[in-house]
């Protein structure tokens, strides 16, 4: 009898929590839809660039994205200009090496705080070569073929979604996150995560 009213209190909770969330989060305020139907798979995925300064500003909120969903957030770098498509590959390059977040740390740093540009292959190489990765292995890494098949990737996901703004972010690629909807929020960080994760689930 106790474990029938337990599932029987289960069945109860699971649609207020439900609710909860429905009221928490408006379509039209929060997200919108922008597909009829979804990916295969739950994601949400961040169209950024190095060179935007809201993008820094959103690390924090990148950061709780994927510790909250390790499996689904992915980043995608915009490449609508050779100088972003170069920190495209230069993003990529540094996944091979396990080295994706404090590398990317350091292409913000140089752009927004030292006020540096990043306009070659040699200004990449230089921030490379700082995180103990030789010259000859960054060639290597940034002609691999894998490199320009994501940075192509970025690519056709950027046109497919039309994104004209970073940071965006899609879920599932049929909701984009209307990040402006959450500026009256307490905790913006927690609930941009927590829509996220509901929209993965809608």
């Amino acid at each position: 009898m106790k474990t029938l009213l337990i599932g029987f209190l289960a069945l109860l909770v699971m649609p207020l929590s439900a609710q909860a969330n429905e009221e928490k989060f408006k379509e039209g305020v929060h997200y919108k839809v922008i597909a009829e139907e979804g990916t295969k798979r739950p994601e949400v995925r961040e169209f950024f660039s190095y060179y935007c300064i809201h993008c820094y500003r959103f690390e924090v909120v990148a950061a709780a994205m994927k510790e909250a969903y390790p499996t689904s957030f992915e980043k995608s770098h915009i490449v609508s200009h050779p100088t972003l498509r170069l920190m495209a590959r230069g993003m990529v390059a540094a996944k091979l090496f396990k080295k994706e977040e404090p590398i990317g740390k350091a292409f913000y740093q140089r752009i927004h705080d030292q006020k540096k540009q990043i306009t070659s292959e040699e200004d990449l190489q230089a921030i490379f070569h700082v995180h103990g990765i030789e010259a000859e292995k960054f060639e290597k890494a940034m002609s691999h073929p894998l490199v320009e098949k994501q940075v192509n990737e970025m690519e056709r996901n950027m046109n497919k979604y039309n994104i004209k703004a970073t940071p965006t972010f899609i879920v599932n690629g049929k909701y984009e996150i209307i990040t402006s909807g959450f500026n009256g929020s307490k905790d913006v960080v927690a609930d941009l995560v927590e829509a996220a994760g509901y929209l993965m689930k809608k």
